[in-house]
This record gives structure tokens, sequence and C-alpha cells, in this order.
């Protein structure tokens, strides 16, 4: 057969394949849902100097260089990115489809046959094929899109991670303040209650106390000395977990994190605003929704991978061969021979196997959309959750500022009139006691708006400064 009429022979045969495969039906399977976002899906990678600037609203440098100490070392995101990496390596492999694929071979043989009077001979044979898929039906270009929405994915994730990172650094630093603060408060009112103590032991030797007052002002002292232990174990902690958010052992004798402990500057309070946005600012900032919208995608491709396998695959086959022995030699053109045509194959006639992978697919579409639609409405519930938290926590910070000042002023007249002989010192206590409380208080307080602050950073997915997306701040809390 001469090399046209076999080149014919397989269009022919190419040609009837695909007018079979135009009598197959593919079922329709899922869309996608109708989402707030529009754009690409293959966005660039988030820029991870972007989580710096929100936090520069708390106006603390060692907080700022905190987490940027953590997003350029901790490992966490190191490992992220390189699954990124793996994904984008994945996707380039998925892209050689649209181009041919090349292979060589090569054997030498030496031998004798068995029979008597046979010289031993040798013989060389090598091989040179090339091979194309034509994506007739869009295979190719199905996973080829999955291999990319996998790219995007593994983005997010890293995005996530980036955030969960800086969320969680700075709720650690807070703390740690929160904990000196807290420590000072009560280290302040142990050395008052203790002068108090023994003043109480002058008035005692000279009659002017009771016994009971002695007690009562022990038992308080001892109290606050009880507090802090647990203080310094609070600092300790959100020490070590800085150590490891920015990539540092936790016995580290140098570095940022142990210049903390050796300093107690005050608890870094939000100072600007909390943008909260409209819904479809939400959507396109919460790195677990555009995951899940992505998954969506990346289904809905592979979808359309499923269905192509109801026709045919054709591929275009080019080979190129060559013998040579002592009966022949390289300039002999008889050594060589060559082929090329198509290759057609196909599932037809028995495509229950296809069919039964395309309903799996489009089950696991559906998953997909129902689990975007719960992390939607769950992201509603956490952001409405954290910014009720914040704006309350603020609130209750301003009554126990009013609070502290009060209880300042009436130590000052429970001293007072004490040293008048008007009270006895059990009122000057109680203003101790009272005066106590509400200066933890105010410091407990101060320690969760921030943390409330923090929370609903992290609730929105890492908040973005106005405009980056044309819009502005939906919501100012100060």
């Amino acid at each position: 057969m001469s090399a046209m009429r076999y080149v014919a022979c397989h269009a022919s045969i190419g040609a009837t394949a695909i007018m079979l495969a135009g009598c197959v039906s593919a079922p329709a399977g899922p869309t996608m849902p109708d989402v707030p976002v529009h754009g690409t899906y293959l966005s660039e990678a988030a820029d991870l100097s972007l989580e710096l600037e929100w936090w520069k609203q708390f106006g603390d440098p060692v907080l700022d260089s905190l987490i940027a100490q953590s997003l350029s070392a901790n490992k966490s995101l190191d490992q992220a990115a390189a699954n990124v990496r793996v994904a984008e390596a994945i996707a380039s492999g998925a892209r050689l489809d649209r181009s041919y694929s090349a292979s060589t071979s090569f054997d030498g043989d030496v031998g004798r046959s068995a029979q008597p009077g046979q010289d031993v001979r040798a013989s060389i044979q090598g091989a040179l094929g090339a091979s194309w898929e034509y994506d007739a039906f869009g295979r190719i270009e199905a996973q080829i899109a999955a291999a990319e929405f996998d790219v995007e994915a593994a983005r997010q994730a890293r995005r996530d991670v980036a955030v969960i990172v800086a969320s969680e650094t700075a709720l650690n630093y807070v703390q740690l303040r929160g904990a000196q603060r807290r420590l000072a408060v009560a280290r302040k009112n142990a050395d008052t209650q203790s002068e108090g103590l023994d003043l109480l032991q002058t008035l005692l030797d000279n009659g002017r106390a009771t016994r009971l007052d002695m007690e009562r002002a022990e038992a308080q002292y001892r109290t606050t000395l009880a507090s802090l232990p647990r203080y310094e174990a609070a600092i300790e902690s959100a020490k070590s977990a800085l150590a490891a958010l920015t990539g540092q052992p936790a016995n580290s004798r140098s570095g940022l994190v142990m210049e903390l402990v050796t300093s107690a500057d005050d608890i870094p309070e939000h100072r600007g605003a909390i943008m909260a946005g409209s819904v479809e600012d939400l959507v396109r900032r919460r790195p677990d929704i555009r995951s899940a919208e992505v998954v969506i995608a990346r289904q809905l491709a592979l979808g359309d991978a499923a269905r192509a396998d109801l026709f045919p695959t054709i591929t275009v086959n080019a080979n190129v061969l060559a013998l040579f022995d002592d009966a022949n030699d390289i300039g002999d053109l008889t050594s060589f021979g060559f082929g090329v045509g198509p290759s057609i194959s196909w599932a037809w006639p028995d495509l229950r196997r296809v069919r039964a992978n395309i309903d799996a697919t489009d089950a696991r579409t559906d998953a997909a959309i129902a689990q975007y639609e719960q992390t939607v409405l769950n992201a509603l519930s956490e952001v409405e959750s954290a910014l009720s938290e914040y704006t309350n926590e603020l609130k209750r910070r301003d009554d126990l500022k009013r609070a502290a000042a009060s209880a300042q002023r009436a130590i000052e007249l429970a001293r007072l009139r004490f040293e008048e002989g008007l009270d006895d010192y059990l009122d000057v206590l109680e203003a101790q006691r009272t005066l106590l409380t509400a200066e933890d208080q105010l410091a407990e307080s101060r320690l969760q708006s921030s943390s409330r602050a923090i929370a609903a950073y992290r609730a929105l997915g890492g908040i973005e400064m106005p405009n980056q997306y044309g819009t502005e701040p939906a919501i100012a809390l100060e």
C-alpha cells in the first residue's frame, strides 16, 4: 500500500468515527452558581506586603516588625509557597499536552542462529516517533483548565495561611503586652498594699486598728501576689508562640522576641477603620471563599474532560525506522522506513463506564457548590459576630476607663478621710480593692478590644486597604 493510500485510508476511518461521534449526546452537567465575583479566576498571587499596611493602624513599630518577620520566615508559609510551585509545575506539564510528544529507541543485537554453518551477525535498529493529539472535543483544554484552577487554589491557600500567620502573630503580641500590663498593675497594687500593711501594723501597735483589719489587708495582699505567676506564665507562653511564628527556636536568647520580654510597652490599640464593605467585597477578599469558588470551576472543567471521553480520541503519529546489519549500510535507503497517519481510540459502543464517570464528576461538582454556599454563610456569620463583639468591647472599655478614674479618686478620698479620723482603714482597703479590680479589668478590656479587632481582620480574610478594588469602607469603628 502506497503512503498516499495509507494516509487516505486512515483519514476515511477518522471521518467515519467523527460522524458516529455526532450521534453521541453528552448529558448536561451542573452550572456555575451565581456569585458576586467578576473577572478572571487566575488572579496574580496575593502580595503579602499588603498585609503590613492594615497593621500600621495600631501605631506599634514592634508589631509591624514582628508581622513582617513572620510573613518572611514562617515555615507554614514556606510550605504553602512550595505547594504553589508544585501546582504550577503540574499545570506546566498539562499545557504540554497541546504540543507533540516525541520518543526514540535504539536496539543492538549480536548473535548467530543455532543452525549449522551460520555466521555471527550484528544488527542495529532505531526508531524515532512523534505523536500529536487533535483536541477535537476539548478534553485537553479542560484538563489544562483544571490544572490551572489547582494553581489558583494553592495561591488562595497560601494567602489564607498568610492571614492566619499575621493574625496569630498580632494576637500573641497583644496577649504578651496585655499580660505585661496586668502584671505591672498587680505589682503596683501589691506595693501599695504592702505599704498599707506596714501602716496598719503601726496603727495596730498604737491601738488605732484591729486584728480583723490586719487579717483582711493581709488576705488582699496575698491574693494580689498570687496573680503574679499567672501573668508571668502568660508572658512566657506568648513569647514562645511568637518565636515559632517568626521562625525562631523558643529557647533563643537573641532576636526581636527576646527583646519583648525585657521591654514593657503599652497594649497596642487599633486606631483606624474596620472595613467591612459589601458582600461582594467580602466574597472577593476571603481566601476560603475564593478557594471554594475555584474548586467549583475546577470540577466543572473536569466535567468537561469527562464528557469529552464520550467521543473519539484522535492522535496523529509519525515514525521513522532504520535497520542496519551486514546486509546493508547507512547509505542504503532500503534500510529506512517510515509511517504516518491518524490513530483513533474510542470507548464506543460500550460507554457505560464513561457515563458513570460523568455522573460521579457531576456529583462532586454539586458537593463543591454546596460547600461554597455553606462557606459564604459561615463567612457572613463570622463577620457579623466579629464586628458585634468588637463594637461592644469598645463600649465596655470606655465604661471601664471611667470606672478606673472614679476608683482612683475614691482611694484618694478614703485615705484623706482615714488620716483625718473620719473613717477606719477598712474603707481604704475596700477602695484599694476596687481600684485594683478596675485597673485590671481596664487592661483586660484593652487587650480584648485589640484582640477583637484582630479577629475582625481574620474574619474578613485579610482586610485590604481602601480603593484597592475601587471601594470605600462601609464601616468605620474607632
